[in-house]
């Protein structure tokens, strides 16, 4: 499996890397990176943070990407919003009526499969 994961967290990532090892992972902490990732790969995963800290970007960024290239594969792929940021996963979600939101915490994050 490919995933993409956008996170700025250090603790987080070491999870997603520690998590899902065995797949082919790529993570950034920045959106336009994830973009270019997108434009360039597909996925069929792909982890969205919303908040990324000054000059990153946003998750909804990377979510406008999607919503405005609809053609481009990636748009088929399992995407996940895993931000805590409430007002911005719900506007992700309406940008991208195929995303779920699982908000991180250790619960949520080590319950999540994906196929093999």
């Amino acid at each position: 499996m490919r995933i993409l994961v956008l996170e700025d967290d250090s603790s987080r990532i070491t999870a997603f890397i520690e998590r899902f090892h065995i797949h082919e992972l790529t993570i950034t902490e920045n959106a336009r990176a994830a973009i270019d990732y997108l434009t360039a790969n597909e996925y069929d995963y792909i982890f969205l943070d919303n908040d990324l800290g000054y000059n990153n970007g946003s998750g909804i960024d990377v979510a406008q990407f999607l919503n405005e290239n609809l053609e481009n594969t990636n748009n088929k792929a399992t995407i996940i919003i895993h931000s805590w940021n409430t007002p911005a996963s719900k506007c992700i979600l309406s940008m991208l009526h195929n995303a779920r939101r699982v908000p991180y915490n250790s619960t949520n994050f080590f319950a999540i499969t994906i196929d093999k």
